[in-house]
């Protein structure tokens, strides 16, 4: 019989769970921009496409889930994080089937819809995030999708040239909101400036190679102009900008780095204002009065979304809500009100909102006191604060598996475990 060296072992069982996890976070992140502009060159029905990719990571985050705590002790993941996960999607799940089999509520989306976006999209793909991060720093992983967003959306960017092209004014496709392709966009754009961040910081430990690096950041950066989302484009410069100013002290620029990356600044910065005024979209939403409509009619969907909360603190008005945003005349087609917060308030109260500032929150503010100390966790930070920002102004509860992978990755570090120890540490 042959023994194979423990180190050996090691290796053959490892590599293969990089790629796994390599390729679930690719699909997450960029998969359904790959996939839709692909369907679109071929003219596939999208809609088919966009079921068989979440059908195939729910599949897989629901079998990850249970292969993993089979042969582990459940007591050591079913702690505060994941009870208030599960039990803010059991209300969400409650007060929905009520109001629909009770009250009558006629919903603005189908129920089978409803159900895919929270136990398909949501509720799996943040308790798996959360146990491969538990396991693993998924950081480096992040710094890997770099080479996969740049394989996935440069390829998506071709096809959006080829068909429909520029002459669409806009980087979207049927059945492919513009918002999403920005969002997948800006997470490359951000992992790009993430590895630039850490190469400075530690300059031998980071594998970096400037043309993927940089590659990246131009694809991204098309993706997320051209689309012409403002809240996307005004968030990647704040992150960006935010989080120079949290790591400065460990950038230690001289006096002649100062002077090389205040010149890369400015040629970033004339690039960007070419790439904007290349965009018309994007001229117009952010230098004519649509710019403030835009931004007025959100704060009445906010407004209402909160008299109802405060009409029924306790519990909510459930998928009323729906209905009310619905009739509304400032925006057709528009039932949620943008906002996971007041969307929260609104449909269940502070009764279902609790779990759910509990899952957002106490793992953000516990990750970035630690960035300081360890700036290796910038990518996973960078996504939750992406996500986070999304969350504040875009969507509705269920409908961006990002948001939950962000929140999972980042609770699951606070919970690591190391060999033979069992966890490191909770909230």
């Amino acid at each position: 019989m042959v023994v194979l060296p423990e180190s050996i072992l090691k290796q053959v069982v490892f590599k293969p769970r990089v790629h796994i996890t390599d390729i679930y976070l690719a699909l997450i992140l960029f998969g359904q921009v790959f996939l839709s502009s692909i369907a679109n060159l071929l003219s596939v029905d999208n809609r088919l496409v966009m079921l068989v990719l979440r059908f195939s990571i729910m599949i897989f985050s629901y079998g990850y889930i249970y292969f993993f705590l089979r042969d582990k002790r459940i007591q050591n993941y079913f702690n505060l994080w994941t009870l208030s996960l599960v039990l803010f999607w059991f209300l969400y799940l409650i007060r929905l089937f009520f109001d629909v089999y009770v009250s009558g509520v006629s919903l603005a989306l189908p129920l089978w819809e409803l159900l895919a976006w929270s136990l398909g999209s949501s509720l799996p793909i943040a308790i798996c995030s959360y146990i491969l991060a538990s396991q693993q720093s998924l950081d480096s992983a992040l710094i890997r999708q770099i080479k996969y967003g740049v394989l996935l959306l440069g390829i998506s960017t071709i096809c959006f040239l080829v068909d429909p092209g520029l002459a669409q004014g806009r980087f979207y496709l049927e059945h492919l909101n513009a918002i999403t392709c920005a969002n997948a966009g800006c997470a490359l754009v951000l992992l790009c400036f993430a590895r630039i961040m850490l190469c400075r910081i530690n300059p031998t430990e980071i594998d970096s190679s400037r043309l993927i690096t940089y590659s990246g950041i131009l694809i991204g950066s098309f993706i997320v102009i051209y689309s012409a989302t403002r809240g996307v484009l005004l968030a990647s410069l704040l992150i960006i900008s935010a989080s120079v100013l949290l790591l400065r002290s460990r950038l230690n620029f001289t006096g002649f780095m100062k002077s090389k990356y205040s010149l890369q600044l400015v040629a970033v910065f004339s690039a960007l204002v070419l790439l904007i005024s290349a965009s018309p979209h994007l001229v117009e939403k952010l230098f004519t009065p649509r710019s403030a409509n835009t931004v007025l009619t959100r704060l009445e969907f906010w407004k209402i979304s909160f008299e109802q909360f405060v009409s029924n603190p306790s519990m909510g008005i459930g998928f009323h809500l729906q209905e009310i945003l619905g009739k509304l005349e400032i925006e057709k087609g528009i039932y949620y009100p943008h906002n996971y917060l007041f969307e929260s308030l609104a449909i269940g109260g502070i009764l279902m909102t609790l779990p759910l500032f509990y899952c957002v929150f106490f793992p953000m503010i516990g990750f970035y006191k630690n960035l300081k100390i360890d700036p290796n966790v910038l990518p996973s930070g960078l996504m939750a604060t992406q996500a986070f920002f999304y969350s504040m102004h875009n969507g509705h509860l269920g409908d961006f598996p990002f948001f939950w992978m962000a929140m999972g990755i980042i609770a699951g570090s606070k919970y690591r475990i190391k060999t033979g120890n069992g966890i490191n540490s909770q909230f």
